[in-house]
């Protein structure tokens, strides 16, 4: 049972974390020296603090590539759908070639999981009925075509997801039991994915994917059936090859 002493002591980390979100640098940084101290002291970590009363139990999940060799069109997939629902999106080597490690709030590592799974298999069933009506001997790759009419769905894919985290953004007007507001809720769990992830990873290297040449029909049709893929859910959940972290 948590005492009266513990409750304020994680009460007064979650208004540290939340201000070390603050627009004002100076506060930020100040406010989150203090929240790491409190930690230290206490023996206490973000997830610890998220826990009571966000919701944040962060947990992380492996979803092994497609392809022995890592594609652009999944990475960007990946990454896309983690930062809509509030997660990160880790490419790692695996025994299968590569694998993405996704870390987020326990519900939303869930709908991470299901949506990509689902996207991606849509994407490259679309992709190969693409190829097989389009493909001309002698003009351009198949492997071109897939790479292009792929990019084209990523591309409003990525645009329609962007929406949808604007759309569902969490609201200051109102505060749960333990009086924080959706903003300062976004903040600590925020907190408690990057700790798990520096916790899982010793060194995280951002990457920029270089840019590649597309075919301009296959790139445009990628692009107007990417508004007709659906965002939502399914019933069924995930199918892949996925490990859940502890």
């Amino acid at each position: 049972m948590e005492s009266a002493m513990d409750q304020k002591i994680i009460e007064k980390l979650q208004k540290l974390l939340a201000l070390s979100g603050s627009d004002n640098e100076h506060e930020a940084d100040m406010a989150m020296r203090k929240a790491e101290e409190l930690m230290r002291e206490h023996n206490l970590s973000v997830a610890d603090v998220a826990l009571n009363g966000s919701g944040a139990h962060v947990n992380s999940a492996d979803v092994v590539g497609l392809t022995k060799s890592s594609q652009k069109w999944e990475m960007f997939l990946g990454t896309s759908i983690a930062k809509t629902f509030n997660g990160a999106a880790i490419r790692c080597r695996s025994a299968q070639g590569w694998k993405f490690t996704f870390v987020a709030g326990r519900t939303d590592l869930e709908l991470i999981v299901d949506l990509y799974e689902r996207l991606r298999r849509t994407i490259r069933r679309m992709s190969d009925a693409y190829v097989s009506s389009n493909a001309h001997p002698g003009l351009v790759a198949p492997r071109t075509l897939h790479n292009s009419y792929r990019l084209g769905m990523i591309t409003i894919i990525n645009k329609r997801l962007k929406q949808l985290q604007e759309n569902t953004a969490p609201k200051d007007d109102t505060r749960n039991t333990y009086g924080m507001t959706g903003r300062e809720l976004m903040i600590v769990k925020d907190r408690a994915v990057e700790q798990r992830v520096n916790k899982l990873f010793s060194r995280v290297k951002t990457t920029h994917a270089k840019a590649s040449s597309v075919e301009g029909s296959a790139y445009r049709q990628g692009q107007n059936d990417g508004r007709n893929v659906s965002l939502h859910r399914s019933v069924h959940g995930s199918h892949g090859p996925v490990t859940i972290g502890r």
